[in-house]
C-alpha cells in the first residue's frame, strides 16, 4: 500500500500562493558567470553553496556539476509565531547547472531560480528537507530534482513531486514528472506520472486505505521541450499548460 503520493492546480490554491514575494530577492545572482573554475566560483556575494552532486549529464565521462546555492540574508530568517518550525528561512535558491569541459573548469547550461519555493513560515516543511529520496541528483545521464511537501497547519494536502531531466543537444529538458498527493483528512489519494519521451501518461486515483489502486494509461500530445530555466515555482507547476 502506498502512503505518500498529484495534486491538481487548482488544489494548491492555498499552497502554492504561500510563496512571500517580500522576501524574494535573487538579484545577486543576476550576472552568474558561465564560466567557472569550480563550484564556489557560481556562488555570489551574500550567497552560499546549499548543495552540489556531479555526474555525467553529456556522456563525455566529464563529472558534471548540478548546485543549489542560496541567498544568505539573516534578515529572511524569521522566528516562529508558535506554528511548526522554531525558524522560517525565507532566504530564496538558485539551481545552477554546469558541465566539466575537456580543458578545466565549468560550462554553465542552465540555472533556475524558482523552481524551489519559499514557502513562505514556519508551518511548511522546506520543500528539500521534506523531499525523499534525495532532494538533487544526478545519476545515468538524468538530473532529478525531488520537492516535498508538509504542512503543520493550515491543510491536509501533503505531496512529493519529481522532476526528471536530460541534455537534448546543448538544451537541459523536462523528460518526466511524477506528481504523488495524498489529502491526510480524507485519505484521497492521487498519482500522475509523465514520460515525456514517450509520451505516456500514469494517472491512479484511490485511498491510502486501498490494497490496489487501478492505473489508467494515456498519451499526451507531443509538444516542445520544457526547458529547465522555463519552469516557475516546482509547487505550482502543471502539466497541462505546457
Amino acid at each position: 500500500m502506498r502512503l505518500l503520493i498529484l495534486v491538481p492546480a487548482l488544489l494548491l490554491t492555498n499552497t502554492a500562493s504561500i510563496a512571500c514575494d517580500d522576501v524574494e530577492d535573487q538579484s545577486g545572482t543576476d550576472s552568474l558567470p558561465l564560466n567557472s573554475e569550480s563550484a564556489e566560483g557560481y556562488v555570489p556575494e551574500g550567497w552560499y553553496l546549499e548543495k552540489s552532486v556531479e555526474g555525467d549529464l553529456n556522456k563525455d565521462s566529464l563529472p558534471d556539476l548540478a548546485l543549489i546555492i542560496r541567498q544568505n540574508d539573516p534578515h529572511l530568517v524569521i522566528e516562529s509565531d508558535g506554528f511548526g518550525r522554531d525558524q522560517y528561512d525565507g532566504n530564496p535558491r538558485t539551481i545552477v547547472v554546469a558541465l566539466k569541459q575537456a580543458g578545466g573548469g565549468y560550462l554553465r547550461i542552465a540555472r533556475n531560480d524558482q523552481i524551489i519555493p519559499v514557502t513562505g513560515g514556519a508551518m511548511f516543511d522546506d520543500p528539500i528537507d521534506n523531499a525523499s529520496d534525495g532532494s538533487l541528483t544526478i545519476e545515468k545521464g538524468v538530473m532529478r530534482l525531488n520537492l516535498g511537501f508538509w504542512a503543520s497547519a493550515g491543510t491536509w494536502d501533503m505531496f512529493s513531486r519529481t522532476f526528471f531531466f536530460r541534455l537534448k543537444g546543448t538544451q537541459l529538458g523536462l523528460i518526466g514528472y511524477d506528481n504523488h498527493h495524498v489529502h491526510r483528512g480524507s485519505g484521497a489519494l492521487n498519482i500522475i506520472s509523465i514520460n515525456y519521451l514517450t509520451g505516456r501518461k500514469k494517472t491512479e486515483s484511490g485511498s491510502i486505505e486501498d490494497d490496489h489502486v487501478p492505473e489508467v494509461w494515456s498519451r499526451i500530445s507531443r509538444k516542445p521541450l520544457i526547458l529547465f530555466d522555463d519552469i516557475g515555482s516546482g509547487y505550482e507547476f502543471d502539466p497541462g499548460t505546457y
